[in-house]
């Protein structure tokens, strides 16, 4: 790998999320990033102008490889055949150390630091080294509250590249973070920054979702209640088939509390 190699790829990690270089020879270049934990070793692959990757196991691989070419992903290597296809995984790959369940918490600890830095006069009536959003005086939990209701939604544009989840819609002003299990009745603050407890919905879907006029099922199959007539699902663009894009496992427990607890009282 010459400089000019290096350079490229060093170009394409601060591009695409990895902005931190943390060695580069000639036999390779690793990037990281002060925004997640995700690093990423680069070589050159072995087709003419390909790069070979390998990522922390951070990373989940599985999540990885949703929205991308199968065809990266062979005999356990991750390669790149052009420099604009690296920029797209790196790219993928910092959406997802940044989403993934990890990342939000530290992300809404970071920047509840970042606000109290900012705001000196206000620590001293903060509940200590206590960050938990429901703890602390009304002030103190409403900016608790605001900055991780943020960092949630940022982590589900992310995840899932800023379409609705359904639709594809891809109007930010048209797209909610919609909670599976609400946000109140989670126990905790991990529950509640949590990428896989909630969906990108357009407008409509999470109004319904939020309701419990819809929910879903284990495949991600939409399921309508029925106070719903066909002629107002036609209406509001909703049909038996639609089902979300994807779904992981760590989705169905929370879920089945849906099902459960806001969609059954609904029929």
């Amino acid at each position: 790998m010459n400089s000019l190699d290096r350079s490229l790829i060093e170009k394409a990690g601060y591009d695409n999320g990895f902005e931190i270089v943390q060695k580069s020879d000639p036999s390779v270049v690793s990037l990281c990033s002060s925004l997640h934990t995700v690093k990423a070793d680069i070589t050159i692959g072995n087709h003419e102008g390909a790069y070979a990757l390998r990522f922390s196991d951070t990373l989940s691989l599985p999540e990885l490889k949703r929205g991308l070419n199968n065809e990266l992903f062979q005999n356990g290597r991750i390669e790149a055949w052009n420099r604009e296809l690296l920029g797209v995984v790196l790219k993928r790959a910092a959406e997802l150390g940044i989403a993934l369940p990890d990342g939000p918490i530290r992300l809404y600890n970071g920047r509840l630091d970042t606000y109290l830095d900012k705001n000196p006069e206000e620590r001293s009536s903060f509940n200590g080294t206590e960050k938990s959003m429901f703890r602390g005086t009304e002030r103190e939990q409403l900016v608790k509250q605001r900055i991780g209701q943020d960092v949630f939604r940022e982590a589900l544009f992310k995840y899932w590249k800023n379409c609705c989840a359904v639709t594809s819609l891809d109007i930010p002003e048209m797209l909610r973070a919609s909670h599976i299990k609400p946000w109140g009745d989670c126990d905790n603050d991990s529950d509640r920054l949590n990428v896989y407890n909630g969906f990108l919905l357009s407008a409509n879907y999470d109004a319904l979702f939020d309701k419990g006029l819809i929910t879903f099922d284990d495949k991600g199959v939409i399921i309508y209640s029925n106070r719903l007539n066909k002629r107002q699902i036609i209406d509001i663009g909703g049909d038996r088939y639609k089902s979300l894009h994807w779904i992981d496992e760590r989705h169905l427990p929370f879920l089945e509390w849906h099902r459960n607890h806001v969609f059954l009282i609904n029929q």
